[in-house]
């Protein structure tokens, strides 16, 4: 117990000769811990599902339109070459 008690007599004795007037530094701040927003953004997942899911139907539906063509253009290369 004494010598803890002399090691916190010996810190307040280097607290006390600590001379911090003349100290200049620049204050900071901790940035503000997180929260949840108060107000939503808006509608912006429902725009994007509606959004992705009409890139989608435009994407398939060109895919059956062109494998249509190709097949059809097959078809006629096919019957050019049997009345030749």
């Amino acid at each position: 117990m004494n010598g803890e008690l002399r090691n916190r007599q010996y810190l307040v004795e280097q607290l006390t000769k600590t001379n911090v007037n003349d100290v200049n530094f620049t204050p900071f701040k901790y940035q503000l811990r997180p929260s949840l927003p108060v107000k939503k953004d808006g509608q912006g997942k429902a725009i994007i599902v509606i959004l992705s899911a009409l890139v989608g139907g435009m994407v398939a539906c060109g895919g059956v339109l062109l494998r249509h063509a190709m097949a059809s253009r097959k078809q006629d290369a096919m019957m050019a070459d049997h009345l030749v």
